[in-house]
């Protein structure tokens, strides 16, 4: 395991993911300034979402045949400096635009930056990636409070700040003598994947569209949580820099728990994990819509911990479904099915303006629910700690 390769794409992957982080908080400053509905917030957040994601895969599918190295710390700057830039929009067209640019330099990065993790990960993987996806769980945990820093304590130009730190971590990037972002992708040998299918095997299309599924469900409570949790907050009487807090504590548990996820399925199993989520994260959600007080901030970190126990673990999954497409994985699930969930902000904006925000994050709490007779679709190349038969 190649330590500062994988050490500098998790800060990579912090600093993406923190740009894209700030802008529940700077969305809310703006549904003030521009009178924007719910759903405008909504779409705002699907437009990212679907820029960054939804190509994904395409840039996975580059990086699986050529040397794309240069995405890992131009994909790095490229939001930082869009993000940045949004507190300056004079209009909710422009902001759209600048969210719509800063989703691009997202799908460059996640794909390039996954294999470079499988790449320098050896034979902890599992490790790898659960590392590489708490990097980005942090950075979205971490982004309300620098949001809450930058744009209600400066103000909606304080953006800006973004861009220094995403040069800075371009030219360590740049910078580095190893040579873990110029190594060709090449396809992985089945016999180098324990349970891997011979290359002559099809594609398990039911089992990887299972997985795009679940990590669609899980990502539309995910998004929408980070979208409207303030806001929830705020309609309760709670001030906004308040609920930026709960929701950091929200992502930041989750972050931890996506590091213990990922390491726990390599000894119980990947789908024993993700089922677990699924479970516990609707108790959970309700005890947190019913709670007051210090429970709230107890229940935050309890549910989003729950919630996002998994994501790791179905990255290395598909990664084992699909051994000599790497790159192609890392984007389905990075990318797509994330992308996808995404659509469901806009659906939680529509439904908060017709039945109310807190009627939606009911529904929300029970999503999850669905993502465990999809896990039964699921077959494993092999019986193990893969998953269950």
């Amino acid at each position: 395991m190649e330590r500062i390769p994988l050490l500098l794409m998790f800060l990579g992957h912090v600093a993406v993911d923190a740009s894209q982080g700030i802008l529940p908080v700077v969305a809310a400053r703006l549904k003030e300034l521009f009178d924007l509905s719910y759903f405008q917030i909504g779409l705002m957040m699907l437009l990212l979402n679907f820029s960054s994601s939804v190509i994904q895969p395409l840039f996975g599918f580059i990086s699986d045949r050529v040397r794309t190295g240069w995405f890992v710390p131009g994909g790095i700057l490229w939001t930082a400096v869009a993000m940045g830039l949004l507190g300056l929009a004079p209009n909710y067209a422009t902001a759209l635009l600048l969210v719509g640019l800063a989703g691009i330099g997202t799908a460059a990065f996640h794909p390039r930056a996954m294999m470079a993790v499988y790449l320098a990960s050896g034979l902890k993987r599992g490790l790898g990636a659960a590392i590489f996806s708490t990097g980005g769980n942090l950075g979205f945990a971490l982004g309300p409070v620098i949001g809450s820093l930058l744009v209600l304590g400066i103000g909606l130009h304080a953006t800006v700040g973004l861009i220094p730190v995403g040069l800075l971590l371009f030219a360590v990037i740049v910078a580095y003598p190893g040579d873990f972002l110029r190594r060709e992708a090449r396809p992985v040998s089945p016999a180098a994947v324990p349970g891997a299918a011979p290359a002559r095997d099809p594609i398990p299309w039911r089992a990887i569209t299972a997985v795009c599924l679940i990590v669609t469900l899980r990502s539309w409570v995910y998004m929408s949580m980070i979208t409207y949790l303030p806001l929830y907050f705020q309609d309760r009487g709670i001030q906004l820099q308040s609920g930026s807090l709960i929701l950091t504590v929200y992502l930041a548990c989750g972050a931890v728990a996506g590091l213990f996820g990922g390491h726990l399925s390599d000894t119980i199993g990947r789908k024993q994990v993700i089922v677990a989520s699924a479970l516990l994260y609707p108790f959970l959600a309700a005890l947190l819509l019913l709670s007051h007080g210090p429970w709230i901030w107890i229940l935050a970190g309890a549910s989003g911990a729950a919630l996002l126990a998994s994501f790791s673990v179905t990255i290395v999954l598909t990664q084992e479904l699909l051994p000599r497409y790497i790159g192609l994985a890392s984007g389905l699930i990075l990318g797509l099915s994330f992308g996808t969930g995404g659509l469901g902000t806009a659906l939680s904006g529509f439904l908060a303006d017709r039945i109310g925000l807190a009627s939606t994050f009911w529904i929300l709490a029970a999503a999850p629910l669905f993502i465990v007779p999809l896990v039964h679709l699921i077959r494993t190349p092999a019986a193990g700690k893969t998953g269950m038969t």
